[in-house]
């Protein structure tokens, strides 16, 4: 028989709800708005959603959140006092951080968000629009209904460049008239105001770009002529009669002198001349040619705001600079020339830094993890960074087979930093952007006690670029690494006797490598929220050296080729990637989505690819509802019996597919925001391996063997550092029997078992 609530309960859940819906504080004299809309009377014959868009933006402000009816963030801003001190603490991380304030309806300017409303529709070319609203009120609640009728929309009918009252051979106007070819506004489309600013500042760009540096942000502006009739109008773009002579004036570059040390406390002690530019050296810190490579402005040239932007961009990418300016001034009795100073201001030359963190990971480990380091930004006198740092963490296995179990690695590494493309400096790179050659020498230990232990070796060497704004380049050659199974205990030895593929990946550690990926992303900042990205990155290893080995040794032998009496490996990589986002709604929310593949081949010398190398499934950025490395390869599953309790199987494959999907949302009006996601993918064989049953790769049963999860996240995202938490339970196993792989029906007894908690920094794409 059901079990009936008693009455203190109802009690109490009855006085808790209206807390839970933020209504703590509301009456029927001050409701609590709970939502807006706009309703459009009419047609909006085109560009209807982002016009939409625009006057949804107008409703301020908006209402606050809610969840299933609740409105958790404002509960919890209700039920938290006032910090001591407003803007630090704990209660003010909770009350205005992670809790948002309630809305009420008598903090919406309802009259004010009516003319707003006119006004966007009448910069849309709406030119007779008119709005008015209605309020709806439910006892402690309120919603606003804004209604608009937008009328017929005015069009461009003719457009014209220039001021026809200007004198002959006005430089000025001249250049302006000449943008009518490249112009962004067409006959016959609807007037829109903004898309006249746009070009106004297109082209205004364009003559900072050749000369005229000086002209301000309006020093152009259209008239508009709507007395033609049959809701149509003529534009001019003209030049402002008003302007100053600076503003008329189109100016070329005299002196450029560069700074490439600026410290306003120390004297010039040495002046170079370096082709046109003057260098003016202080500190004696950096070869002149390093800096003046990286200023692209010369004497005599027109004066260009681009150029000046790609030199203090070009500067700031270095690494070594707190910040570069560029100064202009006039030349004493010469009008029309500016003298240029290029002033790089340097960062300490050395800096020890430290960093302390704490993981939880979804194999059921946490630990403490500790880095300190030194930094040297100027080892040769070319803006070169050293950077040596020593590392180590310790982890404990806290839940699952084997509780108690520890971990630790420790690690040195060195990496050096050279601002330009070492032996390939014809190269073409941005010009924004500085290009990098990268050393990298690292030696590290892993020991998982009474198990196995790693020990790694790295050396590295390779280049980076930006081709422009939105593609770059990065290349390896060579890396070379060696991983060397040092220790095995007895349980892990006869794992690997019981399993000869996986022995053989563990074997087969000595790697040199070559490496190229191809990236291009249309995003434009971090708050840009629709964009596209793709990767294509491919690898191989052991191709060059088994060529020296075949001219040297002649055929390969059985055991294969050997390099300072280690076997190396040889085999192909290939890892495209696409990532995809839209923003959804006007608050902030977007769709985020992510596509990988990735195929390795073993041939020649080895007939396995390297562990380090291989591809896996599972883990806090890659599949959420499963433990890091536990899915696949296939629909393989490892024998519990076979296995020590305390020995966590890696299983890893040849070929990678995943999907992800996420929703990330706003929750309240601080740094908190959520997420709903789902994940699908797996890894398989290349080879057929009969200890490994169901793991090769077969098209016809691969999209029946995908695993899938889906999940709820929180990310706590102050823009300095995003702290994640993922919960997340499968929905589909390929390691259960054909036909029955859906979990819905094959849950855990204990509901904490049927999902995985994920502990992240960063977002996981």
């Amino acid at each position: 028989m059901m079990r009936q609530a008693s009455i203190p309960t109802l009690l109490l859940l009855a006085a808790l709800l209206p807390a839970c819906q933020g209504l703590r504080f509301a009456t029927e004299e001050k409701p609590l708005l709970t939502g807006h809309e706009v309703v459009v009377n009419g047609e909006l014959p085109e560009n209807e959603r982002a016009i939409r868009s625009e006057l949804e933006e107008t409703m301020v402000p908006d209402p606050n959140r809610s969840f299933l009816g609740m409105r958790p963030t404002v509960a919890l801003h209700n039920s938290v006092k006032e910090p001591k001190q407003r803007g630090k603490g704990l209660r003010n991380l909770l009350k205005y951080k992670i809790g948002s304030p309630p809305v009420y309806l008598e903090q919406v300017p309802l009259q004010d968000v009516v003319r707003a409303l006119e006004n966007r529709l009448q910069n849309r070319g709406y030119f007779a629009a008119e709005a008015s609203y209605e309020v709806e009120r439910k006892g402690r609640r309120a919603s606003v209904t804004y209604t608009v009728e937008p009328g017929r929309p005015h069009r461009l009918r003719r457009i014209f460049y220039g001021d026809t009252l200007a004198h002959a051979g006005d430089t000025l106007l001249d250049l302006v008239q000449a943008e009518r070819r490249n112009s962004t506004l067409a006959t016959g489309s609807p007037y829109h105001l903004q898309a006249l600013k746009d070009e106004r500042a297109r082209v205004i760009e364009r003559l900072r770009n050749r000369g005229y540096i000086r002209l301000e942000d309006d020093g152009l502006d259209f008239a508009a002529d709507t007395t033609v009739g049959d809701h149509q109008l003529d534009l001019l773009l003209r030049v402002r009669p008003d302007l100053t002579a600076n503003e008329r004036t189109r100016y070329r570059l005299h002196e450029v002198r560069v700074h490439g040390d600026h410290d306003p406390l120390v004297e010039v002690r040495d002046t170079l001349q370096s082709d046109s530019l003057m260098y003016l050296d202080r500190l004696g810190m950096y070869r002149p040619s390093i800096i003046t490579r990286g200023v692209f402005l010369e004497q005599g040239d027109v004066a260009s705001e681009r150029r000046i932007r790609q030199t203090r961009d070009y500067l700031n990418s270095y690494g070594v600079f707190s910040g570069v300016q560029v100064e202009l001034t006039d030349v004493p009795g010469r009008p029309g020339l500016l003298d240029v100073d290029v002033r790089s201001t340097p960062r300490s030359r050395y800096s020890l830094f430290s960093e302390l963190n704490a993981s939880v990971k979804s194999t059921n480990f946490a630990g403490p993890g500790a880095r300190i380091g030194w930094k040297d930004r100027d080892l040769f006198r070319g803006a070169e960074v050293l950077t040596v740092d020593l590392n180590g963490r310790f982890e404990t296995q806290f839940a699952g087979d084997g509780v108690g179990t520890n971990a630790y690695e420790i690690g040195f590494r060195a990496a050096l930093d050279f601002p330009r493309l070492l032996l390939f400096n014809a190269l073409r790179t941005a010009r924004s952007f500085v290009p990098q050659t990268h050393l990298v020498a690292g030696y590290g230990l892993f020991r998982r006690v009474g198990l196995y232990g790693l020990e790694f070796v790295n050396l590295g060497y390779g280049y980076s670029w930006r081709q422009d704004r939105f593609i770059w380049h990065e290349v390896s050659l060579p890396e070379i690494s060696f991983n060397n199974l040092y220790y095995a205990s007895d349980d892990f030895l006869d794992y690997l006797e019981r399993n000869p593929q996986v022995r053989r990946s563990f074997e087969e550690q000595f790697i040199i490598s070559l490496g190229y990926t191809w990236t291009r992303s249309t995003q434009r900042g971090a708050k840009d929220l629709d964009w596209w990205l793709l990767s294509l990155g491919a690898d191989e290893g052991g191709n060059l050296t088994s060529l020296f080995s075949r001219a040297l040794e002649g055929p390969r032998p059985e055991e294969g080729y050997f390099l300072f009496g280690e076997r190396y490996s040889q085999y192909l990589r290939f890892r495209p990637e696409v990532r995809w986002s839209t923003h959804v709604g006007r608050h902030g929310a977007q769709l985020v989505s992510r596509v990988k593949a990735a195929v390795a081949k073993p041939y020649g010398n080895s007939s396995t690819i390297p562990y380090v190398k291989q591809f896996f499934s599972g883990g806090t950025n890659s599949l959420r509802a499963f433990r890091a490395r536990s899915v696949g390869p296939g629909t393989y599953a490892p024998d519990p019996d076979s296995i020590p309790n305390n020995l966590l199987v890696d299983q890893v494959g040849d070929i990678l597919f995943e999907a992800n999907l996420e929703y990330r949302f706003p929750i309240g009006t601080g740094y908190l925001r959520g997420a709903l996601f789902a994940d699908i993918g797996n890894v398989w064989l290349i080879n057929e391996d009969p200890d490994r049953p169901g793991g090769k790769f077969d098209w016809s049963t691969a999209p029946d063997e995908l695993a899938m999860g889906a999940g709820f996240g929180l990310r706590f995202d102050p823009e300095v550092i995003v702290v994640r938490l993922d919960l997340a339970t499968p929905l589909r196993r390929p390691d259960l029997p054909a036909g029955d792989r859906w979990t819905f029906d094959d849950q855990q007894p204990r509901l904490s078992d049927n999902f995985i908690l994920n502990f992240a920094i960063g977002y996981p794409f």
